[in-house]
């Protein structure tokens, strides 16, 4: 208990601000438009909302899209094939805009086809339902690569400018370089921020996507085997 009040933030108390790097402004020390005097912060600004932009609509589609049970769809399908309905079995699989579902109709569409080029034409389908789920993730890539490289360069540019200012005033010390120290570094602290949210929705997505893509390889395989059964049943 006595280390946890030792903790500058416990006897302080809490502050939001503190979280953001904003105290500087409610101190006075940096004006709140002077986060954003230079380009390198607006940058910034624009990188992180795009990046939340992009991060909640990826995991949004990628979360329903990872909701499915395999093995019912299949089981439905057998029972559709056995009793000899295809088109019955097509027209379930239309109902859901699944990666899927979209797979294993086009193995149906094309059953008079032979058995690998029917697995042909769902892999076409899986690669392109591939893409759909990656959609957006070398944006998310590049912003992971982008953003901390953008922060340490308004670092470097804010501290050329405070020791620009002591040259300018002939005099150091913390009051002429501090203001421009305590932005320049915060330029850091915002793009590794930025690039630690983009890198976990990158891995999200990318092995969500790929663990959905393997469960419809295997489904479709599943799918090629009731098919060569169909096929010799007849």
């Amino acid at each position: 208990m006595e280390m946890l009040m030792a903790l500058p933030a416990v006897q302080e108390g809490f502050n939001i601000l503190n979280m953001f790097r904003l105290y500087a402004v409610v101190d006075g020390v940096v004006t709140f438009m002077g986060f954003f005097d230079n380009l390198t912060m607006v940058l910034l600004l624009i990188t992180f909302f795009v990046t939340i932009v992009l991060s909640a609509e990826r995991i949004w589609y990628i979360y329903r899209k990872s909701s499915f049970n395999h093995n019912k769809v299949l089981a439905d399908i057998q029972a559709y094939l056995e009793s000899g309905d295809i088109e019955g079995a097509i027209s379930y699989l239309s109902r859901v805009d699944h990666p899927l579902h979209n797979t294993l109709k086009a193995g149906l569409e094309n059953i008079h086809l032979p058995l690998d080029q029917i697995y042909d034409m769902m892999d076409s389908v899986m690669t392109f339902e591939r893409f759909k789920l990656l959609r957006f993730t070398s944006a998310l890539g590049t912003i992971i690569a982008v953003a901390p490289l953008l922060g340490l360069f308004g670092t470097v540019d804010g501290l050329i400018d405070a020791f620009h200012q002591i040259a300018v005033s002939g005099t150091g010390g913390a009051e002429v370089v501090g203001k421009g120290i305590s932005t320049a570094l915060v330029t850091t602290w915002w793009g590794l921020i930025i690039a630690m949210i983009s890198i976990t929705v990158y891995n999200y997505v990318t092995n969500t996507a790929e663990r959905i893509i393997a469960t419809v390889d295997v489904a479709a395989r599943r799918l090629l085997i009731m098919i060569n059964q169909l096929q010799h049943a007849e």
